[in-house]
């Protein structure tokens, strides 16, 4: 190696190892990042960087012991040979290094031999170190314990979702998920991990769609649909095909969910799972929104018929899961949108599956029922409804869009009467 140093005039055997090897900077310091840690040593963020790699090989500096270390294990070669050696050696290598990168003492090599030599012989020794690299990737596998506690703290922010503002709620995950994207970058071959990471994104995807930041909802529910395709979780996948559509149906072009449903059943499948049942009840509440019942009669019995076939598990996971009174609940909002006299009793129905202090879910359904009274021609009895709606929430949990949900309805009654209207105004609005 000294005398190809020579003959090729690298600065450093440093860098004539890698150009032997055929390897380019970038290769060599992905390799040294990998084997340390492999070790249960890892090098920090962003180190080494290439330029604090090109002043070793240009001489200008020297390796600390730590990097010398992994330098010789991923180059194979004892540091006296890598003009890296001091008075403490701190590496002992197994074997042999490898014949291929060997040479005659007495060997004349030029500058031509030296690039042929790099182009050629080493192929099998890079070929070699790649696969090693590919091998450290697999074998890097977060332990069952930190699944169990990441799959925990998901558990945590999910339970807290309508039990706390959610600038709050977003404040409290921030850190989880800085965490969450170092562990994913560092296990990157892991599904359980991406399902963990999928559904903390998809949570705050959530949040987003209730604080009506759509775009902030549309890029983290795009984040989640990633990893969740790299879980292959088909249920969860459904989730987010349904999420994203929730967003929709709530933003400026509602009619995008009929296209989402389409696509999720297209590359998804037609098993039975809740968040299948709540997206084709998206659908269902899409098409009566737009006028047409008979599309959304039929896509309200597919959505049953899922349900049907889904277990208690699955119908009762929490805010994974579509439980009944949320089934009953998108029926009366159907029937009540294609103005079925049944609508009153789907919606008692669904009011009788929540607590009186849920902040979102049985505000909506009252709101429903104000609409249905508004176009019943009942202005007062509706405004008054939607009062006692909102007014059961605590104010810091009155998200944007359900208040949105009460400005539109306030227009609705306007219609009728313009003293219901202005009453539902001031109690709610101002």
């Amino acid at each position: 190696m000294q005398t190809i140093s020579g003959k090729a005039e690298t600065p450093t055997l440093l860098m004539a190892w890698r150009l032997a090897c055929g390897q380019t900077q970038n290769e060599v310091i992905t390799g040294v990042r990998v084997l340390a840690s492999d070790e249960g040593r890892p090098c920090s963020d962003g180190t080494p960087s290439i330029s604090q790699y090109s002043r070793w090989e240009n001489g200008h500096i020297v390796p600390g012991r730590f990097y010398r270390r992994y330098l010789a294990l991923w180059f194979r070669a004892p540091l006296v040979r890598m003009g890296l050696a001091d008075e403490d050696p701190i590496v002992t290598l197994m074997g042999e290094v490898p014949e291929s990168l060997t040479e005659p003492e007495d060997a004349d090599v030029d500058r031509r031999h030296f690039l042929s030599l790099a182009a050629a012989t080493p192929i099998v020794f890079s070929l070699d170190g790649t696969r090693s690299q590919m091998e450290a990737g697999l074998r890097r596998v977060l332990p069952a314990t930190d699944l169990e506690h990441w799959a925990d703290v998901t558990a945590g922010h999910v339970a807290s979702y309508g039990t706390m503002p959610p600038q709050t709620l977003l404040q409290a995950l921030t850190p989880d998920l800085h965490e969450l994207a170092n562990l994913t970058d560092r296990y990157p071959h892991q599904r359980e991990l991406h399902l963990i990471a999928s559904r903390l994104c998809g949570l705050v995807g959530a949040v987003s769609t209730d604080l009506e930041q759509e775009r902030a909802a549309r890029d983290w529910l795009h984040t989640a649909k990633r990893y969740g395709e790299l879980s292959s979780n088909v249920a969860h996948q459904y989730w987010i095909a349904m999420a994203q559509a929730m967003s929709a149906f709530y933003g400026p072009t509602p009619q995008t969910v009929i296209s989402i449903a389409d696509r999720a059943r297209t590359s998804l499948g037609s098993g039975a799972s809740a968040p299948a049942a709540q997206l084709a009840g998206l659908a269902a509440r899409t098409h009566a929104l737009l006028g047409k019942h008979e599309q959304a009669a039929r896509e309200l019995d597919s959505a049953r018929s899922i349900f049907d076939r889904l277990t208690p598990e699955q119908k009762n996971e929490p805010f994974f899961g579509f439980p009944d009174g949320e089934m009953t609940m998108y029926g009366s909002q159907v029937l009540s949108l294609i103005g079925d006299d049944s609508a009153w009793e789907e919606q008692e129905q669904a009011l009788a599956a929540y607590p009186a202090d849920d902040p979102m879910d049985r505000p909506l359904i009252l709101l429903d029922r104000a609409r249905y009274l508004a176009r019943k021609n009942e202005p007062d009895e509706a405004a008054s409804v939607a009062v006692s709606a909102i007014t059961a929430v605590p104010e810091q949990l009155r998200v944007p869009l359900l208040m949105t949900q009460v400005r539109k309805l306030t227009d609705i009654i306007e219609q009728r009467s313009g003293d219901a209207a202005d009453r539902l105004r001031a109690m709610v609005l101002v």
